[in-house]
Protein backbone atom coordinates (compact mmCIF):
# COMPACT_ATOMS: atom_id res chain seq x y z
CA UNK A 1 0.00 0.00 0.00
CA UNK A 2 1.90 3.38 -1.00
CA UNK A 3 0.34 5.03 1.89
CA UNK A 4 1.98 3.01 4.37
CA UNK A 5 5.29 2.55 2.48
CA UNK A 6 5.38 6.08 2.66
CA UNK A 7 4.34 6.56 6.19
CA UNK A 8 7.64 3.62 7.06
CA UNK A 9 10.07 6.04 4.90
CA UNK A 10 8.55 9.20 7.06
CA UNK A 11 9.56 7.50 9.99
CA UNK A 12 13.24 6.25 8.93
CA UNK A 13 12.90 2.57 10.18
CA UNK A 14 15.43 0.15 9.01
CA UNK A 15 17.05 -0.29 5.70
CA UNK A 16 14.09 -1.07 2.42
CA UNK A 17 14.76 -3.14 -0.29
CA UNK A 18 11.93 -2.57 -2.82
CA UNK A 19 12.07 -5.45 -5.58
CA UNK A 20 11.11 -3.53 -8.62
CA UNK A 21 10.54 -0.20 -7.60
CA UNK A 22 12.09 1.38 -10.47
CA UNK A 23 11.71 -1.03 -12.93
CA UNK A 24 9.04 1.01 -14.75
CA UNK A 25 11.71 3.59 -15.94
CA UNK A 26 13.13 3.93 -19.65
CA UNK A 27 16.58 3.77 -18.68
CA UNK A 28 16.22 0.32 -17.99
CA UNK A 29 16.04 -0.42 -21.21
CA UNK A 30 17.74 2.35 -22.97
CA UNK A 31 20.72 2.70 -21.00
CA UNK A 32 23.64 1.01 -23.00
CA UNK A 33 27.35 3.01 -23.76
CA UNK A 34 25.93 3.39 -27.01
CA UNK A 35 23.10 5.24 -25.83
CA UNK A 36 24.28 7.38 -23.42
CA UNK A 37 26.92 8.54 -25.83
CA UNK A 38 24.31 9.52 -28.35
CA UNK A 39 21.99 10.82 -25.46
CA UNK A 40 24.87 12.89 -23.91
CA UNK A 41 26.80 14.03 -26.58
CA UNK A 42 30.82 14.27 -26.53
CA UNK A 43 30.97 15.74 -23.21
CA UNK A 44 33.50 15.11 -20.91
CA UNK A 45 33.20 14.48 -17.28
CA UNK A 46 35.65 13.92 -14.25
CA UNK A 47 35.55 10.56 -12.65
CA UNK A 48 37.31 8.36 -10.05
CA UNK A 49 40.75 6.72 -10.66
CA UNK A 50 42.23 3.69 -8.76
CA UNK A 51 44.81 1.04 -8.57
CA UNK A 52 42.39 -1.55 -7.56
CA UNK A 53 38.60 -1.83 -7.50
CA UNK A 54 38.35 -0.21 -4.38
CA UNK A 55 37.14 3.93 -4.12
CA UNK A 56 38.61 6.01 -2.61
CA UNK A 57 41.82 3.61 -2.96
CA UNK A 58 43.12 3.67 0.99
CA UNK A 59 45.38 0.41 0.16
CA UNK A 60 47.83 3.98 -1.12
CA UNK A 61 49.77 5.93 0.41
CA UNK A 62 49.65 9.90 -0.06
CA UNK A 63 45.98 11.68 -0.57
CA UNK A 64 46.38 12.56 -4.15
CA UNK A 65 47.02 8.70 -4.97
CA UNK A 66 44.05 8.01 -2.61
CA UNK A 67 41.64 10.41 -3.97
CA UNK A 68 43.01 10.31 -7.57
CA UNK A 69 40.76 11.48 -10.76
CA UNK A 70 41.06 11.77 -14.37
CA UNK A 71 38.77 13.80 -16.99
CA UNK A 72 38.18 13.10 -20.41
CA UNK A 73 35.44 12.19 -22.94
CA UNK A 74 32.79 10.24 -21.72
CA UNK A 75 33.41 7.76 -24.87
CA UNK A 76 36.37 7.14 -23.41
CA UNK A 77 35.41 6.37 -19.96
CA UNK A 78 32.64 3.92 -20.91
CA UNK A 79 35.84 2.43 -23.09
CA UNK A 80 37.62 2.18 -19.97
CA UNK A 81 34.56 0.36 -17.88
CA UNK A 82 33.38 -1.71 -20.34
CA UNK A 83 35.76 -3.47 -22.48
CA UNK A 84 38.88 -5.57 -21.31
CA UNK A 85 40.25 -7.67 -18.23
CA UNK A 86 37.83 -6.86 -15.13
CA UNK A 87 40.69 -6.21 -13.17
CA UNK A 88 41.00 -2.74 -15.36
CA UNK A 89 37.44 -1.98 -15.42
CA UNK A 90 36.80 -1.88 -12.46
CA UNK A 91 39.22 0.71 -11.62
CA UNK A 92 37.40 3.69 -12.84
CA UNK A 93 34.06 5.05 -11.08
CA UNK A 94 32.13 8.50 -11.88
CA UNK A 95 29.71 9.52 -9.24
CA UNK A 96 27.79 12.55 -8.18
CA UNK A 97 30.73 13.39 -6.35
CA UNK A 98 32.54 14.64 -9.82
CA UNK A 99 29.09 15.71 -11.42
CA UNK A 100 25.82 16.12 -9.97
CA UNK A 101 22.75 15.91 -12.14
CA UNK A 102 19.85 17.72 -10.46
CA UNK A 103 20.88 19.64 -6.90
CA UNK A 104 18.04 21.61 -5.19
CA UNK A 105 18.69 23.88 -2.33
CA UNK A 106 16.56 26.26 -0.61
CA UNK A 107 13.46 25.99 -3.22
CA UNK A 108 16.29 26.34 -5.74
CA UNK A 109 16.72 23.67 -8.63
CA UNK A 110 20.00 23.67 -10.55
CA UNK A 111 20.10 20.93 -13.38
CA UNK A 112 23.60 20.25 -14.66
CA UNK A 113 22.97 20.89 -18.60
CA UNK A 114 25.30 18.35 -19.51
CA UNK A 115 23.45 15.43 -17.90
CA UNK A 116 20.25 17.21 -17.81
CA UNK A 117 19.23 14.56 -20.97
CA UNK A 118 19.53 11.80 -18.43
CA UNK A 119 15.64 13.28 -16.70
CA UNK A 120 14.19 11.71 -19.56
CA UNK A 121 14.96 7.84 -18.58
CA UNK A 122 13.94 8.21 -14.88
CA UNK A 123 10.89 8.78 -12.64
CA UNK A 124 10.29 10.01 -9.52
CA UNK A 125 9.28 7.13 -7.07
CA UNK A 126 5.57 7.56 -5.67
CA UNK A 127 6.92 7.69 -2.81
CA UNK A 128 7.26 10.85 -1.87
CA UNK A 129 6.56 14.57 -3.08
CA UNK A 130 9.30 15.58 -5.29
CA UNK A 131 10.03 18.51 -3.56
CA UNK A 132 11.66 16.28 -1.01
CA UNK A 133 14.04 15.96 -3.84
CA UNK A 134 17.43 17.07 -2.35
CA UNK A 135 19.88 15.97 -5.07
CA UNK A 136 20.06 13.21 -7.84
CA UNK A 137 23.35 11.76 -8.81
CA UNK A 138 23.89 9.04 -11.56
CA UNK A 139 26.60 6.42 -10.88
CA UNK A 140 28.49 4.57 -13.57
CA UNK A 141 31.20 1.72 -13.45
CA UNK A 142 31.95 -1.41 -14.82
CA UNK A 143 31.82 -4.88 -12.85
CA UNK A 144 34.08 -5.18 -9.55
CA UNK A 145 34.14 -1.87 -7.93
CA UNK A 146 33.67 -1.47 -4.29
CA UNK A 147 33.27 1.50 -2.78
CA UNK A 148 34.96 1.74 0.71
CA UNK A 149 33.23 1.20 4.03
CA UNK A 150 31.31 5.29 4.81
CA UNK A 151 28.04 7.23 5.79
CA UNK A 152 27.31 9.51 3.81
CA UNK A 153 27.65 12.90 5.66
CA UNK A 154 24.88 15.20 3.93
CA UNK A 155 22.20 14.07 6.48
CA UNK A 156 19.41 13.00 4.28
CA UNK A 157 17.56 9.55 3.15
CA UNK A 158 18.97 7.86 0.54
CA UNK A 159 17.17 6.14 -2.27
CA UNK A 160 19.04 4.02 -4.32
CA UNK A 161 17.83 2.67 -7.55
CA UNK A 162 19.74 -0.27 -9.66
CA UNK A 163 19.78 0.51 -13.77
CA UNK A 164 22.29 -2.29 -14.70
CA UNK A 165 24.18 -5.22 -13.58
CA UNK A 166 23.68 -5.81 -9.94
CA UNK A 167 24.85 -4.19 -6.19
CA UNK A 168 26.17 -5.89 -3.09
CA UNK A 169 25.35 -3.87 -0.10
CA UNK A 170 26.09 -3.92 3.14
CA UNK A 171 24.70 -1.24 6.24
CA UNK A 172 26.01 -1.20 9.51
CA UNK A 173 24.00 0.80 12.58
CA UNK A 174 25.17 4.64 13.10
CA UNK A 175 25.20 3.85 16.86
CA UNK A 176 27.89 0.72 15.70
CA UNK A 177 29.99 3.73 14.48
CA UNK A 178 32.69 3.57 16.75
CA UNK A 179 33.06 -0.51 15.93
CA UNK A 180 34.22 0.18 12.35
CA UNK A 181 37.07 2.52 13.26
CA UNK A 182 36.63 5.48 10.97
CA UNK A 183 39.38 8.12 10.30
CA UNK A 184 39.70 10.25 13.13
CA UNK A 185 38.86 14.38 12.74
CA UNK A 186 41.75 16.27 11.88
CA UNK A 187 44.24 13.16 11.00
CA UNK A 188 46.07 13.48 7.84
CA UNK A 189 43.09 11.53 5.70
CA UNK A 190 40.62 13.87 5.49
CA UNK A 191 37.71 11.32 4.81
CA UNK A 192 36.73 11.20 8.41
CA UNK A 193 33.22 9.56 7.10
CA UNK A 194 35.26 6.41 5.84
CA UNK A 195 36.01 3.19 8.04
CA UNK A 196 39.83 2.36 8.29
CA UNK A 197 39.18 -1.07 7.94
CA UNK A 198 39.47 -2.89 4.61
CA UNK A 199 36.84 -4.82 4.32
CA UNK A 200 38.01 -7.38 1.84
CA UNK A 201 41.38 -7.50 3.34
CA UNK A 202 40.39 -6.92 7.48
CA UNK A 203 43.36 -5.93 9.39
CA UNK A 204 43.74 -8.54 12.16
CA UNK A 205 43.58 -6.27 14.83
CA UNK A 206 40.48 -4.56 13.41
CA UNK A 207 38.34 -7.90 12.57
CA UNK A 208 36.96 -8.81 15.77
CA UNK A 209 35.38 -5.20 15.44
CA UNK A 210 33.77 -5.70 12.05
CA UNK A 211 32.58 -9.55 13.27
CA UNK A 212 30.95 -7.65 16.43
CA UNK A 213 28.91 -5.32 14.29
CA UNK A 214 25.30 -6.50 12.98
CA UNK A 215 25.34 -6.05 9.21
CA UNK A 216 21.99 -5.17 7.05
CA UNK A 217 22.66 -7.22 3.36
CA UNK A 218 20.78 -6.88 0.37
CA UNK A 219 21.96 -7.39 -3.25
CA UNK A 220 19.98 -5.16 -5.99
CA UNK A 221 19.22 -6.43 -9.62
CA UNK A 222 18.23 -3.94 -12.34
CA UNK A 223 14.90 -2.38 -11.31
CA UNK A 224 15.18 -2.05 -7.62
CA UNK A 225 15.16 0.58 -4.84
CA UNK A 226 17.14 0.53 -1.82
CA UNK A 227 16.07 3.10 0.95
CA UNK A 228 18.51 3.99 3.37
CA UNK A 229 17.77 6.34 6.33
Amino acid sequence: VPELLAERLERAEPPLLIRGGAASWPALARWTPAYLEQLLGPIEVPYKTATSNVHPDFRVEGNARMFARERGPLSDFFRKIGTGPASERCRYLFTGDEQYLLRRRAGQTRIDPALAPLLSDIETPPLFSPERLHTVWAWFSGPGVRTWLHYDNNGCHNLNAQVSGHKRCVLYRPEDLPLLHPYPLGGSNPAHNCSRIDVERTQPELASDLAAAPAWRAELMPGDLLFIP
